[in-house]
């Protein structure tokens, strides 16, 4: 009886693993975490190793694959584990030549209740053995539906990472671009990062394969859009004068907020940092130095030259901390790196 135990402790597992992923908003099951984090580990060291950081753009893709790869197979093993004793409660046909009926046979014939086909040349004979294949066949067909499922949900999210990423590549690498949205976007462009933010760390938190999706353009990165949010936030927070742009400070002071809390996210969850700070404060002449250039091109929307110490101390903190994240970010996903407010 040990082999029937073990096999419902799979069948079980599978099935938790099943419901938590497709079903709870938050939680996900240990055999999906386990499988993606090494389906993206193994593919990551593979394109080091060759030299080729777009072989990471598939991992995504694989690592839902793999997932639903240990679901079938340990839901069959399961299910075969249940009928392995029991083979003796099923009418073989007579007419095919089958072996010892072994583990060979209850492979078989799990395989064929988990996928409905039902051959007919093996029956339950017994009504707790009919009942088992009716079991595995209602599994099998809810497998299918969950698996169908995730991707139908989670590939378009892949798409709102991309374009969410591509409305803010042209701040990333521009200040004075930066400045200028935030200067004549007014209120609304802000607010519209802000929630853009807000949703795909939500959909990161229901699907964290989401960040398995490298994409193959840059532009269009998680990287990109984390950098692009920092620039823009830089820019409302001590870029522009608040005579200017009376909104920018506020939203500026929010958005900063919103960006703490997301790095710090993605941090813990992904990148595997330890719950602490993400990175040290700039040096006090450097990050002046930034903020000056900073406002510098902002023009003559830009703040006064002149800041108090405390504002500076909050300014280099920030910084320091959001240039640790995407330092580690483009590591992960092997991009190069980025400089906020550097002097390219």
């Amino acid at each position: 009886m040990l082999a029937v135990v073990v096999g419902l402790l799979l069948v079980g597992l599978v099935t938790g693993d099943a419901v938590l992923t497709v079903l709870h908003p938050t939680r996900r099951g240990p055999l999906t975490l386990v499988t993606g984090a090494a389906v993206w580990t193994t593919a990551r060291a593979l394109a080091r190793a060759v030299g080729r950081p777009g072989l990471l753009a598939g991992a995504g893709m694989l690592a839902v694959v793999a997932v639903f790869a240990v679901w079938t197979a340990l839901m069959w093993l399961g299910w075969a584990l249940v009928y392995l004793p029991n083979l003796g409660d099923f009418s073989f046909d007579s007419a095919v030549p089958y072996g010892d009926r072994g583990l060979a046979e209850a492979l078989y014939l799990s395989g064929m209740s988990l996928t409905t086909v039902g051959y007919g040349d093996v029956v339950g004979a017994t009504d707790p053995m009919r009942l088992a294949t009716v079991a595995e066949a209602a599994a099998g067909f809810g497998l299918m539906t969950a698996a169908i499922t995730y991707v139908l949900s989670i590939y378009p999210l892949t798409t709102d990472v991309r374009s969410a990423a591509r409305m803010v590549s042209t701040q990333a690498g521009d200040t004075a671009r930066a400045t200028r949205l935030v200067v004549l976007g007014g209120a609304s462009y802000l607010q519209d990062l802000q929630h853009d933010l807000l949703t795909i760390d939500e959909n990161f938190e229901r699907f964290p394969f989401l960040y398995y999706f490298r994409a193959k353009d840059p532009d269009a990165s998680l990287h990109t859009l984390m950098h692009g949010a920092t620039v823009v936030c830089l820019a409302a927070r001590w870029g522009v004068s608040a005579e200017s742009t009376p909104h920018a400070r506020l939203l500026g002071d929010e958005l900063q907020l919103r960006l703490e809390r997301v790095m710090a996210h993605y941090a813990t969850r992904f990148l595997m940092r330890a719950r602490e700070p993400l990175g040290e404060s700039l040096d006090p002449d450097d990050a002046r130095r930034r903020l000056e250039r900073l406002r510098r091109a902002a023009g003559a929307d830009g703040a006064e030259p002149v800041v108090d110490e405390t504002d500076l101390r909050r300014f280099a903190l920030f910084l320091g901390r959001s240039q640790a994240f995407l330092d580690d970010l483009a590591e992960h996903h092997l991009l190069p790196p980025a400089q906020v407010l550097g002097d390219g």
